[in-house]
């Protein structure tokens, strides 16, 4: 059996209207808004970019590979997935997607829609349970379980 990739999911809400500022941060540590300036570069620092990229055809999206292997996707609709290829046990592997997410791409983005309408208490209130999928090639439904 061998492990191809690892995914993470998430949804962000109000990203439709925002994909572009959320590119412009991403690229430049920049933001129309009045948000501070060298809070917005720290953030984007710590997102360790190597690579970005934007689509604009069909359906929208950012597209960041980070400099561990991380790839993070965040569509038009808000839908965010990270995945990256298997280096050790899975464990390990899901811990760097969860913890990447939760302490370095949530907090930017949290920090972009700052100045925004309130997230409604029924959404603030929900704790998160992350969705994993892992890609297997040549596995026993023993290897599954």
């Amino acid at each position: 059996m061998t492990i191809q990739k690892i995914y993470i999911g998430g949804w962000f809400q109000r990203t439709t209207l925002h994909l572009s500022e959320i590119y412009d941060f991403l690229r430049d540590a920049e933001s129309p808004l009045d948000l501070d300036k060298e809070k917005l570069k720290t953030l984007q620092k710590s997102l360790e970019i190597r690579s970005l990229e934007m689509n604009i055809e069909d359906f929208e999206y950012v597209k960041i590979i980070e400099k561990q292997g991380i790839e993070i996707t965040i569509y038009e609709d808000g839908l965010i997935v990270l995945n990256k290829n298997p280096e050790s046990k899975l464990e390990k592997d899901i811990k760097a997607l969860t913890s990447y997410y939760e302490e370095k791409l949530s907090p930017s983005l949290s920090y972009i829609f700052s100045l925004g309408a309130p997230v409604p208490k029924e959404l603030a209130n929900i704790k998160t349970i992350y969705p994993y999928f892992v890609v297997l090639d040549n596995a026993t439904k023993g290897d599954i379980e």
